[in-house]
């Protein structure tokens, strides 16, 4: 080791002299010995000395005679050698090039100088290629770097090594190159085609999808044979000649239900077109003048085809939840929405809760315990949902129970009315400590009035793994409950209790209900549709027919529902001071409310007397709530507030939604909605 140190550091000339000046020391080396041999016997030394004499005369011509012709051949064998190398690796086909610590281009071969064009040689490297900025090139360590980086049309991988000119060069480096002596190596490999074939592959990724006609049975009822066939036959030629469009295949399962396949490709170009299939869709009339309507579920970026198949079916699913008339795309564990922004479909035909009412009787009988849950600071309508599923498991002997933890003061006073009447159990209503001791395997979880878990009114019992059943009329979300065994979810319906009161009506005949209960869900469902003027259809009447026949009474029912002076001069207050923001959306604020008025019903109160002004497309009420801020929304016809409700995590359905949010102040929370609707009307607009 030592010894290959000492070599390195010996420049070329030096190792020469030292290979040439061996018959010298050798000569002077002889001499000594013939000196000792002369002085020990003097006639053999006289017999070597001519010998002697001629090797010192021979060393010495060639070191002062051949010595320059041998040196000067050496070193002009050792540069031209150099030369060939210089030339090799200027002209070999791998872009390279060497840079010093700042960037600057040093010496690029003819092939980097081919490629980027623009290069110079003592310009920086960052001119020509942006992506290698100086921080990159100054960071650079002993470790490797790999890029990568598009010029013109190509694509290239960009590997960068810091190099030290003395490990390579030695002195004769040094002295020719007076810097820094490490460099950055530049290699450029060109991957355009590798990256073309990649996206390529992306493109054609296998994209699944169902698509479902909304309205079908309602348009085609009060139709003759012939002509629902025909308009059946305009759906599937617009659908067929969309999805063949788009290079897809298009499969009929049903009259009204179908499946896709194509490419993610052609989804993205759908995207792009925000599915202009609805639009063509809606052109087709059927009877009673209804324009049919489609619910589009798709699937992609799965890990399998199996798991695009499954998240188009949760896809669809959420599309039909979420009211129709939309497209719901789920890439992966993202959720896309297209449409959705006219008002939900309703439908009169009985065969779904028919269906529903008998499937929900049958999960009942497959366990023996039961718990009924609303949402948080329950309302009449998860209340009212809450004592109708209550009455239906109880019917069947069940071990049932609600689980209350808070409840508006209106709902919380017909709640004592449940619990000083003799006519019910004593553990009726259990808290969510109780509902967790009482929960095990055999337990059914019943959820009413919401679908998210997380505004569940005792979200522990989520951890328990229990069975889940599910009756709402909030559209559908992101973050939806979807492991459910019974879902019935009506975006359509007016309230939780419409759809309740009709499983009811298909469960058991001989259900009995007594005034008490159905005066409360009779008043579930005249809140959520003020008093019989927002979101009704024949089904909404229907329920409230079949509640009067049970007892319940408009009038008693007014007078639960009646608010003092106080919150009367509170709301007028608060209306008076509303906003109304680009000429439709009024957004008031609630920052200091009597202590008797409580928010949540407040807030929706006032939500509703804003809508009913004119010229006024939606209402937005903020409230605080604990360290949070909570808004309530309302609409009539113009504006789809569940979507900008979504986009501050919230949800509910088409006129009516509300979100919690984040915020520092009640002017950050306001300046919030303004931003999300400032979002909607531009997203309107496109």
């Amino acid at each position: 080791m030592i010894k290959l140190r000492i070599m390195r550091k010996r420049n070329s000339k030096g190792i020469i002299n030292l290979y040439l000046n061996w018959p010298i020391i050798l000569s002077i080396y002889l001499v000594i010995v013939w000196v000792i041999i002369y002085c020990v016997d003097n006639s053999i030394a006289l017999l070597i000395l001519p010998f002697l004499i001629i090797y010192v005369i021979v060393a010495l011509y060639l070191m002062f005679i051949k010595y320059n012709n041998l040196n000067s051949s050496i070193m002009k064998l050792a540069e031209s050698i150099s030369n060939k190398q210089r030339i090799y690796f200027s002209k070999i086909d791998l872009p390279h090039a060497v840079l010093d610590l700042d960037g600057r281009i040093l010496w690029a071969n003819d092939r980097f100088l081919e490629v980027s064009k623009s290069v110079v040689v003592g310009k920086n490297i960052k001119d020509t290629f942006p992506d290698l900025n100086k921080g990159i090139v100054s960071n650079l360590t002993n470790e490797k770097i790999d890029l990568l980086t598009a010029l013109g049309d190509k694509k290239y991988k960009v590997h960068l090594r810091m190099v030290d000119l003395n490990e390579l060069g030695g002195e004769e480096v040094k002295r020719l190159y007076t810097g820094n002596a490490k460099v950055i190596m530049v290699y450029l490999y060109d991957e355009t085609e590798y990256y073309m074939l990649k996206q390529e592959s992306d493109n054609n990724k296998q994209v699944t999808g169902f698509i479902y006609i909304d309205n079908y049975y309602e348009v085609a009822e009060n139709m003759e044979d012939s002509k629902a066939s025909m308009l059946i036959a305009m759906v599937d030629r617009k659908l067929t000649r969309y999805i063949s469009f788009n290079s897809g295949i298009l499969k009929k399962l049903e009259k009204d239900k179908y499946f896709f396949v194509t490419t993610k490709k052609d989804i993205e170009d759908m995207m792009e077109d925000k599915f202009s299939i609805l639009d063509q869709t809606k052109e087709i009339i059927g009877g009673d003048n209804i324009p049919l309507t489609l619910s589009i579920g798709v699937g992609y970026e799965g890990k399998s085809i199996e798991s695009n198949h499954e998240l188009a079916r949760v896809a669809i699913d959420m599309a039909l939840g979420r009211g129709g008339d939309q497209v719901v795309i789920k890439k992966g564990q993202e959720t896309i929405y297209f449409g959705g922004k006219s008002a939900s479909n309703t439908t009169n035909v009985r065969v779904r809760a028919r269906v529903k009412a008998t499937s929900f009787r049958e999960t009942l009988d497959t366990k023996d315990k039961v718990l009924v849950m609303g949402h948080k600071y329950g309302d009449f309508d998860s209340f009212g949902a809450s004592i109708g599923v209550y009455l239906m498991a109880k019917h069947l002997g069940k071990d049932v129970h609600i689980v209350i933890n808070s409840l508006t003061k209106a709902v919380d006073e017909m709640r004592m009315k449940f619990a000083e009447s003799n006519s019910y159990d004593h553990d009726m209503f259990m808290s969510g400590d109780e509902a967790l001791a009482f929960a095990d395997e055999e337990t059914l979880l019943i959820i009413v009035d919401h679908n998210i878990n997380k505004i569940s009114d005792e979200t522990r019992l989520f951890d328990k793994g229990l069975d889940l059943v599910v009756f709402d009329h909030h559209r559908i979300s992101q973050n939806s409950v979807h492991d459910a065994i019974l879902s019935y979810i009506d975006a359509g319906a007016s309230s939780t209790c419409e759809l309740v009161s009709e499983i009811m009506t298909y469960f058991d005949d001989r259900l009995r209900i007594r005034t008490l209960e159905a005066d409360t869900m009779f008043a579930g469902i005249m809140i959520d549709t003020m008093n019989f003027t927002f979101q009704t259809s024949a089904k909404t009447f229907d329920a409230a027919s079949f509640l009067r026949k049970k007892g319940a009474d408009s009038d008693r029912v007014r007078k639960i529902l009646r608010v003092d002076s106080n919150f009367e001069k509170t709301k007028n207050e608060v209306v008076s001071k509303a906003e109304n923001y680009r000429e439709g959306y009024a957004i008031a604020v609630l920052d200091n409310i009597n202590s008797d008025i409580e928010e949540s019903v407040a807030k929706a109160v006032i939500a509703n007397e804003l809508i009913n002004i004119k010229d006024i497309k939606a209402s937005f009420v903020i409230t605080k709530e604990d360290d949070e801020y909570a808004v309530s929304s309302r609409s009539i016809d113009e504006v789809n507030v569940q979507v900008i409700m979504e986009k501050l995590g919230g949800g509910g359905h088409r006129s009516s939604a509300g979100a919690t949010i984040e915020a520092q102040s009640f002017e950050d929370a306001v300046n919030l909605v303004k931003k999300v609707i400032d979002d909607y009307i531009e997203e309107d607009r496109k």
